[in-house]
């Protein structure tokens, strides 16, 4: 079975959250609900396997909010338009309400469903379609490991749209050099999360500016010794490896412009920058299990 499309709900109204819940399995749909859409937009934020959102029609902005708000839905969509602009991500939603006739005004703007069975239906169809044709969704099955080190915050997700880009370059067969500085981009990011995310690449390798010394963040993850500083953990020498030829990569082709073609570089990378995502997860788990 294809996996689970993971759904937010807000509705303040927790019996038809369960009833709801039910329903959605049958169609491979996981619902996850909060009662207010304060709670609602933190979990949106924390779980980047939420893919789309449905909002009740009327609802609470604030958890302690005594009376529902005709404006919830409007600030819930201006909050999930915002942060899918931040992120580089398009995230759908739709409202589901028993007042249809209060937000016909918005139907040029956002799907509308009535909470009735049949309308249910139709929705959990919309939704389907919605997601299989999600850019996202489509690239992230295709390597879906890699993405775990963001899932779990190893790697901070401020970096996963390079993850992306890389991805959609490679099935758009770009091989041009401005890819590899894409790739580039991403081994710096995981260098900085290495050191913020979890405490592994010591601060004395970076710059004052907060950019990773490649060469030195290089030599750290192959256990050597640099300026008194060792990784001093078990690292494959296939990943070791993998660090060093992507750095070397990387950087080895500043003299060429970014529209030149370079791609067995570019496709290399792609593979070995996969091997790094995909065992990051078990080597955080080993030895900065705290920490995740």
């Amino acid at each position: 079975m294809a996996q689970p499309i993971k759904v937010l709900l807000v509705d303040d109204k927790e019996d038809y959250c369960k009833s709801l819940s039910g329903p959605a399995r049958y169609k491979n749909i996981q619902i996850v609900y909060e009662l207010d859409w304060e709670n609602g937009f933190d979990i949106l934020k924390k779980d980047s396997k939420i893919e789309f959102v449905i909002l009740d029609g009327k609802g609470k902005i604030e958890a302690d909010q005594e009376t529902e708000k005709d404006n919830f839905v409007i600030r819930a969509m201006r909050d999930i338009d915002k942060y899918s602009k931040e992120i580089d991500r398009h995230i759908p939603y739709c409202v589901n309400t028993g007042f249809m006739e209060r937000f016909e005004a918005l139907e040029d703007n956002v799907k509308i469903f009535e909470k009735n069975d049949s309308q249910r239906e139709t929705m959990f169809q919309f939704i389907i379609n919605e997601i299989t044709q999600s850019e996202y969704r489509s690239i992230r099955m295709q390597f879906n490991e890699a993405f775990m080190a963001f899932d779990m915050v190893i790697v901070s997700k401020d970096y996963e749209p390079l993850l992306v880009n890389i991805i959609k370059a490679y099935n758009e067969k770009d091989y041009r050099k401005v890819n590899l500085n894409i790739q580039r981009d991403l081994l710096e990011g995981i260098y900085i999360s290495l050191n913020k995310e979890i405490p592994c690449i010591p601060i004395e390798l970076f710059k004052d500016n907060g950019l990773p010394i490649q060469e030195h963040c290089t030599k750290f993850m192959e256990n050597k010794n640099i300026s008194g500083h060792r990784i001093n953990k078990d690292v494959p020498q296939v990943i070791k490896s993998a660090f060093r030829k992507l750095k070397e990569s990387t950087n080895g082709y500043s003299h060429l412009s970014n529209t030149d073609v370079v791609k067995i570089p570019f496709l290399a990378n792609v593979f070995l920058i996969m091997e790094i995502l995909e065992w990051l997860p078990e080597f955080a788990q080993t030895h900065y299990e705290n920490y995740i």
